[in-house]
């Protein structure tokens, strides 16, 4: 099988050179993302497989069924920058990874935390500055101690509550697609109620339009003073400029963004183009009681080989039978 491969990163190459030996697929690999103008790398492949959180435009389609490729499977959960009237328009067909690893992605949550209830931030930038003295004054919090809220209860959601249960830090959650779920230990509250009782809120649910700026100025004076936020969902959950003003006053405590709202080609494009102007990004970056990253909570070498090896299955499916258990066509 002859499969065109975009967004491709140096962590992904052996699992595509260990599959291409074990199946025999011709891959062709290309680490520019896919657009209209890159798609037309794709010509004589079968299908395509493709990592990205920039949008996949409606050119993007048009160009996949000018050449006849009506695949497309993506290494990726998220799929709220597809657009999928186009997708169906152009007779292409999505998959998505549903479930890399929900672990990486909880036990990175976990760290942010602890990076912050521990004053990491603060504790290194008094250090850099050569201040000994007021490095060693930052007074800690136990996440043992802490009420944590988990806003989703899918399968990183869960996997969050089992760390929590493990450190004894009291749970609340809030979903409203979700039954009683077994072996956990946890108190299912409306979100205006998690908001306020919780001291950590950390958001782990889609980004549907319905979900954008889920975190706005109402939610987050709801919070406790002091309280922290954690978001390695999706980039849209958070209103940036609210949060911002928020840890300004003081009325939030810190924060940790791994998926940032602004997440834009400009952004990812800052290695080559050596800048990046975005005001809101450099406010977090500046403050010590926030830690930021480039959407990596996933990244683990457990996640990327499941997350090559799924897509790849995907394509497989697809060509044999024009259908993917995995298959996902959007709201």
């Amino acid at each position: 099988m002859r499969i065109a491969a975009f967004g491709v990163r140096e962590a992904e190459r052996p699992y595509f050179a260990h599959w291409a030996k074990a199946t025999g697929d011709q891959l062709a690999l290309h680490s520019e993302l896919l657009t209209p103008t890159t798609v037309s790398l794709a010509a004589g492949a079968q299908a395509i497989t493709c990592f990205q959180t920039v949008p996949y435009a409606p050119g993007v389609f048009a160009g996949m069924a000018a050449l006849n490729l009506h695949y497309l499977a993506l290494r990726n959960t998220g799929t709220d920058n597809v657009d999928f009237a186009a997708a169906k328009r152009h007779g292409v067909h999505v998959s998505n990874v549903p479930a890399y690893s929900p672990a990486a992605i909880a036990e990175f949550a976990i760290a942010d935390m602890l990076y912050l209830l521990r004053h990491t931030g603060a504790v290194q930038a008094d250090l850099h500055r050569g201040d000994y003295p007021a490095a060693a004054l930052h007074l800690g919090r136990e996440l043992n101690a802490c009420t944590v809220g988990v806003v989703g209860t899918g399968r990183i959601g869960r996997a969050l509550i089992r760390l929590l249960n493990g450190f004894g830090a009291t749970v609340l959650t809030t979903d409203t697609h979700r039954q009683p779920i077994a072996g956990l230990r946890y108190t299912a509250v409306p979100l205006p109620e998690l908001l306020a009782q919780s001291d950590i809120v950390t958001l782990h649910i889609p980004g549907t339009p319905e979900n954008t700026h889920l975190i706005d100025t109402n939610a987050l004076a709801r919070m406790r003073r002091g309280a922290l936020l954690i978001n390695t969902g999706r980039p849209n959950l958070v209103d940036t400029r609210a949060l911002i003003a928020a840890l300004q006053s003081g009325h939030i405590g810190g924060a940790g963004i791994d998926t940032y709202e602004n997440e834009t080609a400009d952004l990812l494009a800052l290695d080559r183009r050596g800048h990046f102007n975005d005001p809101q990004w450099q406010a977090l970056l500046a403050q010590p009681n926030v830690v930021l990253s480039p959407h990596i909570a996933y990244y683990t070498a457990t996640a990327v080989q499941n997350m090559v090896e799924t897509a790849l299955t995907c394509l497989h499916d697809f060509v044999q039978t024009n259908e993917s258990a995995l298959e996902v066509a959007g709201q």
